[in-house]
Formats: C-alpha cells, structure tokens, sequence
C-alpha cells in the first residue's frame, strides 16, 4: 500500500503519460496514454492503439496492463496507473480486478461521467483508494485537440457536435 500518494509528484509521472498520448496521436491512434507506477519507477507505459490493432479493448490503461500482469500480481497495490483521460468503464474494471488501487488521470471523461458509477459500485468504491482528477490537464486536452477533435469534444463536453 502507498503510505502518502499525496507525497508522490504525479506531474513527473503524467508527463510521461502525455508522451505516450503524443506517440498515440502521431500514429493515427486517440491521443490517450497510461503508465503504471511502482516505488517511483515506471513499470510499463502504453498508448490507445485501437485504430491501429483494429481491437476495440486497446485502451491505454489495458494496454499498459497487459504489458505489466506477471509484474502486478504481486506488487498491483502499491502501484499508480496515470492517464491522460479518465478511465471509462472498461479500463476501470480492468484496473480494480488487476488490482491497482491507485488511479491519477488528467481530464476528466464527461461522456462517460465515471463518479456516479463508483459511488453507485460499493465493490469498486471499496478497491479504489485514490481517484485523483485535473494532473496536467491543460496539457492532456491540447494533445487531444490537437489529434482528435472529434475525441476531444466527446470527452469534454460529453456529446459529439
């Protein structure tokens, strides 16, 4: 268990996670990106790659997951997975039952409008310790713009134009 994630400097981290949406937006890709965190020292990094593996589940957090499971079945509590997006519904059921604890992301989804679905899930509300919301979140949204407008007003405003 983390004893103070308020300690943790998750700018260092997240900024690391805007790489990652960067590499995604670059190669046709949501600008989304994810790293997964363990005593200070990245242990996996990954990146929306839905357009180009044609898999609707390759989301950032799953891919950054899958990349790091031998890793996480026993260190998973002490670990932050970062994003640059709030995790939707399937990358925050990946991340519970992976067993990470610890969430930080920049913007906040508002088409998928994640807060009441914890609050109304006393199994997920239970496993998740800290939610922490707006790190580098400026930054998060010119990269989606940039990328994806489409994406980008989905996630802001929660509709499409």
């Amino acid at each position: 268990m983390i004893e103070n994630i308020n300690s943790v400097d998750h700018h260092i981290f997240m900024k690391e996670a805007l790489k990652e949406a960067e590499v995604a937006g670059k190669r046709g890709d949501r600008p989304i990106g994810s790293v997964i965190v363990h005593n200070g020292e990245i242990i996996a990094r990954g990146s929306n790659s839905i357009e180009t593996t044609d898999s609707n589940v390759a989301h950032a957090e799953t891919t950054t997951i899958y990349k790091a499971t031998s890793y996480l079945r026993t260190h998973a509590r002490e670990c932050i997975i970062y994003s640059t997006v709030e995790p939707c519904v399937m990358c925050l059921s990946t991340i519970v039952m992976a067993n990470i604890r610890n969430v930080v992301f920049a913007v906040e989804d508002k088409y998928m409008n994640m807060k009441p679905f914890i609050e109304s899930n006393p199994y997920i509300k239970q496993r998740v310790h800290h939610y922490i919301g707006g790190v580098l979140e400026e930054e998060s949204v010119k990269i989606l713009k940039k990328y994806s407008p489409e994406s980008a007003e989905v996630v802001l405003n929660g509709h499409n134009k």
